[in-house]
This record gives structure tokens, C-alpha cells and sequence, in this order.
């Protein structure tokens, strides 16, 4: 997935030699937007008279960002104003904002890619600044009309999260019928389909219940499989059809890798923890306590999972026992498929203010997604992981598991998804169509032929309502 490979090396080679070196040898390894180095002191500026208005959705994050503009206008002198919404309707108060003639926001946040759509005259190219560069992946910015509008704020990993208590002790059995020696071996579906098989097969001798976690189907718990999963395959489609995400062509999808999404399903339902019949009952939580307990080697989940864990009930699996392995599907001319990333929020600067503005905006985000202060507030304050080549050990989230899906992120010859959960056309199409038609498949109440079907007529409708909010 990574296309920019060098830069991260060179980060992480320089974090391990200012651990061996003496304290405060190295300090201030961020820059400032000028490019001077940060200090742990350095006296206020003076204003320049400039105001940066920036609209950020958050209500309950609007604290954190008002501390990181007076951090900054301590740094640079630039007065920072923070617009954050007052009603449960962001969209709409961002669009009331940018109708504005005198406190526009100069930089604004969102999470859909669709939403570009009410606002496409204001957001402008943002590939001269200077973050886009020091992207890892550059597919992971909100590309529309042929130009990058939206730099990722942050990134989730989704795939496989594995238990290594487990996976050692299965590697310590004598006669494995999958002949893999160890984790690293399993680079395809093919692996991890001998893997999962011989797991369940061996499941007494390992003390567990089954390969997997089974699925949680209980009308409205299913996300993880009716939206995230589903996003993998069409992640490949629009990738591979050049689609444009933020325009009319997502209402339809041709589901041409939809063969892989099956194939996934059916090696969990095959090496699960669960009845088919007891499917339609079990809550995202009780897939989770199955995981935290020991129960189950694998489970499909994010770097969110953790937090899920730590209140499971009973739990046993500490958080250093868990890592990541890609939802590896069986999808055409994908040789080396990585963790699936979706980026949850999106920076964009408005291309109608004025020319100060613009070049403080990029100034902005260019300290916020490079420097150590920037990427420290997004990892340590807002939690999120940033795809940038900036990113170092200390600005990453505490979460081991984004920090295996950074390592992910930079594998040489290795390409993840880039998955829209976004566009999912919400949870009447999630619960009516993608979850009974799983449920039914699996009991084999109906066939994967009309599963697909109404999949694609069920997208195609609910879209549709969907894009009426637009």
C-alpha cells in the first residue's frame, strides 16, 4: 500500500537512535511552520492580526481543538478560531458557513466523501501543500473531479485481529495439517484458510471454541460484516473502475469482487464459535467476550477493538496479545493484499477565501500533520492514527493495534484497500437488506445468487434516499 516507503524508515531509524542517545540530545525533533525547531520553551509570538477560521463537527471535541489553537497562536501569532456546530446537523451548519461573507471557515472538516457534493465550489486542491507529499498513501486523500480535496485527518485499520497466545501455541502442535511454521507465513487467503481449518480442527488440543469468533447478526450489531467487510470488495471495484467517490456513479455497484466477500463468509461460518442458528441473536459484544476470554483465535475487527476489550467480561487476552492479519479474500490480480484503511475525517481548505487565508489554512495543516505538536494532538488528544511519514512511535495512539497497522501501512509491496464505510447506505439498508439476507444465506434459507441480487437492487435504493440529505 505504501508509496512512499523512504521517509518512514528514516523516521523510525531516527526515533531508535534518540532512545540509545542521552536525554535531551536530541530534543525538539518537530518543526515549526517556518521549519525552526520546537523547544520545550519558547517565548509567545506576537499576533499578526490574522484569524484562521477552522470548522471542526465535534461538539465533544471542541475543547481539544480551542487548547490546539491557543497552542498555535502562542507558536505563530495567528488568532485561531474554532467553529464547531450547534445542532445535530454538522453537514448543514457547515454549508450556513460557507455561505458566510466575513467568518467562512478557511478549513473545514467532514467524514462522508459524498457530503463533498454540498460544498464542491468552496474546497480546492490541496496537492501543492506540503502534508500531501509526506502522505504514506496517497489514494488515502479525498480525490474529486481529478484533483485531491481532502487531506485524511486520520485513518482506522480493519481485518483480522488474531490472538498470539493461540496462534503460538497451534505453531508448538506437532502434524500441522496447514504446514505453516509460523504467522508470517500466512500472506493469502489460501494460508489463511489452511490456518483457520486446522485451528478448528485442533481446537480442544489449544482449549478453544473455535477459529473464530462467529458473527454478530442481531438486527442492528452486524456492522463489522454488512458495512466494513462489504467495504473491501467495493474498495477493489472503485479503485479499478477509476470511480470518482464523491459522485453520482457510488448509487450503483457492480459487485464484481463480491466472490472473495463470499468466500470470507464461508470460512467463518464453517470454523466459528457459534450455531448458524443462534446467528440472528448474538450482539457485537458477545463476539468480543469470545475473543477477550480465549475463545476464539481470531476475530474481524479495527483498531477499536481494543477499547471493546478492555470491558469484556472475564477477560483474559491483554491488550499485547493481539495483532492484525488482513481479511485476506480471494480477489483477482490482488497478490499481496494488506490491512483494509478507512480515513474518518477529511481537512479541506476553502478555495474561496482570500489569499492570506488560503496560505495560512495550508500553513495550518501542514504544522498539524507534520510537526511534533501536530501529529502528538492527534494522537494523544484525539486518538487517531495519521497516515503520514511524520509519524513516529510517540504520535502514535496507544493502541498496539494501530501501531501494527502503521507498520501495515508502510510494508514494502504490500496494497490495502482503501475502504468508504461512509457511503453504506445507512442502517435501514444495513439490518433490512445486508443482515437478514446474511442471516438467510447462512441458514440456507436462500442462495448466494439472491443474497447478491438484492444486494445490488437494495444498494442502488437505499442510496438513492440517502443522497437526498445532499
Amino acid at each position: 500500500m505504501n508509496t512512499h516507503k523512504t521517509p518512514i524508515r528514516r523516521a523510525l531509524t531516527a526515533l531508535a537512535l534518540c532512545a540509545a542517545l542521552a536525554a535531551g540530545f536530541l530534543a525538539g525533533c518537530g518543526t515549526t511552520p517556518g521549519g525552526e525547531k520546537e523547544t520545550t520553551q519558547r517565548p509567545p509570538a506576537e499576533e499578526t492580526g490574522l484569524k484562521l477560521n477552522i470548522y471542526q463537527p465535534h461538539p465533544a471535541q471542541e475543547g481539544l481543538w480551542q487548547a490546539l489553537a491557543a497552542d498555535y497562536k502562542n507558536l505563530t501569532g495567528v488568532n485561531v478560531n474554532v467553529i464547531t456546530p450547534k445542532t445535530g446537523a454538522p453537514a448543514t451548519e457547515l454549508k450556513e458557513f460557507l455561505k458566510g461573507e466575513r467568518d467562512a471557515p478557511a478549513i473545514f472538516l467532514f467524514t462522508n466523501p459524498r457530503e463533498y457534493r454540498a460544498w464542491q465550489d468552496h474546497a480546492m486542491d490541496i496537492t501543492q501543500n506540503a502534508a500531501y507529499d509526506r502522505l504514506v498513501d496517497k489514494r488515502l486523500a479525498l480525490k474529486a473531479e481529478g484533483k485531491a480535496v481532502g487531506l485524511p485527518v486520520g485513518v482506522e485499520a480493519f481485518g483480522v485481529v488474531y490472538n498470539k497466545k493461540i496462534l503460538d501455541g497451534y505453531f508448538a502442535l506437532e502434524n500441522k495439517k496447514s504446514g505453516l511454521k509460523n504467522i508470517n507465513e500466512v500472506k493469502s487467503y489460501k494460508e489463511l484458510e489452511a490456518l483457520a481449518k486446522d485451528i478448528h480442527e485442533r481446537k480442544d488440543d489449544l482449549g478453544i471454541e473455535g477459529a473464530f469468533a462467529a458473527p454478530a447478526l442481531k438486527e442492528g450489531e452486524g456492522a463489522a460484516w454488512t458495512t466494513r467487510l462489504l467495504g473491501i470488495p467495493l474498495g477493489y471495484e472503485y479503485e479499478r473502475a477509476g470511480l470518482d467517490v464523491t459522485g453520482d456513479k457510488v448509487d450503483e455497484i457492480a459487485l464484481r469482487h463480491e466472490a472473495g466477500y463470499r468466500g470470507f463468509y464461508d470460512l467463518h461460518l464453517a470454523h466459528d464459535t457459534a450455531a448458524k442458528e443462534n446467528l440472528e441473536t448474538r450482539a457485537y459484544a458477545d463476539a468480543v467476550r469470545e475473543f477477550a476470554t480465549g475463545k476464539a483465535a481470531f476475530i474481524l475487527g479495527g483498531t477499536e477493538l481494543l477499547g471493546h476489550l478492555n470491558s469484556a467480561v472475564g477477560k483474559t487476552v491483554t491488550a499485547d496479545q493481539c495483532a492484525f492479519l488482513p481479511a485476506f479474500m480471494n480477489i483477482e490480480d490482488v497478490k499481496a493484499q494488506g490491512l483494509a484503511f478507512e480515513v474518518t475525517e477529511y481537512a479541506a481548505i476553502n478555495g474561496r477565501a482570500s489569499e492570506e487565508e488560503k496560505q495560512a489554512a495550508g500553513e495550518f495543516l501542514n504544522w498539524l500533520f507534520t510537526s511534533e505538536r501536530g501529529t502528538d494532538f492527534l494522537a494523544n488528544k484525539l486518538n487517531v492514527l495519521a497516515p503520514y511519514d511524520s509519524v513516529t512511535s510517540s504520535s502514535l495512539p496507544n493502541n498496539p493495534l494501530s501501531a501494527a497497522a502503521f507498520e501495515w501501512l508502510g510494508k514494502e509491496g504490500v496494497t490495502g484497500p482503501v475502504v468508504y464505510g461512509a457511503l453504506s447506505p445507512g442502517e435501514e439498508f444495513r439490518d433490512k437488506v445486508m443482515h437478514t439476507g446474511l442471516l438467510a444465506y447462512a441458514r440456507g434459507e436462500n442462495d448466494w445468487a439472491k443474497f447478491r441480487t438484492g444486494l445490488k437492487e437494495g444498494w442502488a435504493e437505499h442510496r438513492g434516499k440517502v443522497d437526498e440529505n445532499y
